[in-house]
């Protein structure tokens, strides 16, 4: 067989398969953009897809992903939406500021370089400075579970964690109504009930 041929016959295996997969696994669920404020880049009812970066360099954004998941985005925040299906939510947080608020069944992930956390029909602020290598976690009701290496943590109260080598983390003390966040937090709502309630 030429080398002309057994390419082709290669080419069309993986095409093949590449195929196969999107047709039969779990059906991908919808993102759309359901708030933006003023300064944003992107508008109402705009649909991303599983894979896309979503930056804000200025302005708040919402993200609804399928029918019972908020991603709240601050200024100057990146993510990454990596796996977005019936029975995977995963998020990377790259950069930034992030509030997430899910009913869903299917547990949401928020991934960065070295931190994996977990939350399920509750609500959680994530903070990635990536220039510090420091991720904050921070429980709005309910609690988060964490995957930091080989360790598991399941956390009520806020925690920063400092990605460098080796990986460690440490109680943190909060206040969401402090510094240049309390405008961003006003915005999700966190800051205007005392029952979070993150529908619109």
């Amino acid at each position: 067989m030429s080398i002309r041929v057994l390419t082709v016959v290669v080419f069309l295996g993986v095409m093949g398969l590449l195929a196969l997969q999107r047709f039969s696994g779990t059906p991908e669920l919808t993102v759309v953009v359901a708030a933006v404020s003023e300064e944003s880049n992107f508008h109402t009812g705009e649909e991303l897809r599983r894979g896309e970066v979503v930056s804000t360099p200025s302005g708040f954004l919402e993200l609804l992903i399928g029918n019972d998941t908020h991603v709240y985005l601050a200024a100057q925040t990146q993510i990454e939406l990596h796996r977005i299906f019936e029975d995977e939510i995963i998020v990377k947080l790259k950069k930034g500021r992030i509030v997430v608020s899910t009913e869903s069944e299917t547990p949401v992930r928020i991934i960065t370089n070295q931190t994996e956390s977990l939350i399920h029909k509750s609500a959680a602020s994530f903070v990635n400075y990536d220039f510090l290598q420091t991720v904050h976690v921070i429980p709005l009701s309910g609690s988060v579970q964490l995957t930091l290496g080989d360790e598991y943590l399941l956390t009520p109260v806020p925690i920063s964690i400092t990605e460098t080598d080796p990986v460690s983390y440490a109680t943190l003390e909060v206040n969401l109504e402090a510094g240049d966040s309390k405008t961003f937090y006003e915005w999700t709502g966190v800051l205007s009930t005392d029952v979070l309630d993150f529908s619109r």
